[in-house]
């Protein structure tokens, strides 16, 4: 059994719930992309990196395994009770998100490429529940666009964004209060 203090389990639930506001519109915005006749299909995954900007933090202020799930876990059930365009398999989403980056963290001792790698391929997983969970019809090549895009989302808004953040935090504030 995971065992956290009083003091991340609240910076848990705060970053899973800043997150899910932040996704819910983004969400949205990246649905409402594939309307716009100039660009090509699955367009939107371009802004799925967003959605991993606090469990990237999470994952760096806790330095504990399972924290990411748990962040991913609760940030998917806040975006379903927020109408989150993907209804109630946000949670599911979310959660795998959270898995993804916790496995690539352990896995690899070195912060900086796992946490890169990490959100990448957790970007993508998003891509992977549309495709072989929701069964969604497109061609190959529009999942391998999404995939492409997604990944690079992941690796840029989730990875570099999210480190950049942390190092920000560090420079304004003791980072060393939220580790524990």
């Amino acid at each position: 059994m995971l065992k956290f203090t009083t003091k991340e389990l609240a910076l848990i639930i705060v970053f899973s719930s800043l997150g899910a506001v932040l996704s819910v519109p983004v969400g949205y915005i990246g649905n409402y992309l594939k309307i716009i006749p100039i660009l090509p299909l699955g367009t939107g995954q371009i802004l799925s990196g967003v959605h991993l900007i606090t469990l990237t933090l999470t994952a760096l202020l806790i330095k504990k395994p399972g924290v990411t799930t748990m962040t991913g876990l609760i940030k998917g059930l806040v975006e379903a009770i927020l109408f989150s365009f993907h209804g109630i398999p946000v949670i599911l989403m979310s959660a795998l998100q959270g898995l993804i980056l916790d496995l690539i963290i352990t896995m690899f001792r070195r912060r900086d490429s796992a946490i890169y790698l990490g959100c990448g391929l957790a970007s993508t997983s998003s891509v992977a529940y549309l495709q072989f969970f929701l069964l969604l019809q497109f061609p190959i090549s529009v999942f391998s666009f999404m995939y492409f895009l997604a990944f690079i989302s992941g690796t840029v808004f989730g990875g570099y964004c999210g480190l950049y953040l942390y190092k920000k935090m560090g420079t304004r504030i003791s980072v060393s209060d939220f580790q524990m």
